[in-house]
């Protein structure tokens, strides 16, 4: 099975609202191969590219989905390996997740690979509120069980490793 080390982002901005990405991809599946229905939502990120480490990975993704370089880059928070089936087949994604701050909200979509331009649907910064309230599906499923301790600065010692 091919890995694929990925960079997830935390991208939250002045008012502690997260940034998530709604997308559909027909040729992306979970571990089975079954294909949602529906779009859902994740956080920004993406691939490590060669000879690239992890937090310059995170700030490379963080300007290409947002536009946004002026962040201030936080430590590894979570980490969580995930198989997905693209194209027919299995790949491990081992996701670190990084928490970054903003203070910009404007989006630009300048950057995006042309399968981004087909897969992703909408940008929204998501008030927690409306977050925890809400019925949409969110990747990690375990996401909102998560945030609260990072919006409270209660920021794990050493990178945890969270469920799907």
């Amino acid at each position: 099975m091919q890995t694929r080390p990925t960079v997830r982002i935390l991208f939250f901005d002045a008012e502690d609202r997260l940034l998530l990405m709604r997308a559909h991809d027909p040729d992306v599946g979970d571990h089975e191969g079954r294909i949602s229905d529906t779009s859902y939502w994740f956080t920004i990120g993406g691939g490590v590219e060669d000879g690239e480490d992890l937090p310059t990975a995170a700030l490379r993704e963080i300007g290409e989905e947002t536009g946004h370089t002026k962040v201030r880059l936080g430590p590894p928070v979570w980490y969580r390996e995930c198989v997905l089936t693209v194209k027919g087949e299995k790949r491990l994604f081992e996701e670190t997740y990084f928490l970054a701050r903003t203070e910009e909200t404007a989006l630009r979509s300048e950057n995006w690979t042309e399968l981004e331009r087909a897969v992703i649907k909408d940008m929204k910064w998501w008030d927690m509120d409306e977050l925890m309230a809400s019925d949409e599906i969110f990747y990690p499923l375990c996401l909102k069980e998560h945030l609260p301790p990072l919006l409270k600065g209660d920021y794990p010692a050493d990178t945890i490793t969270i469920g799907l």
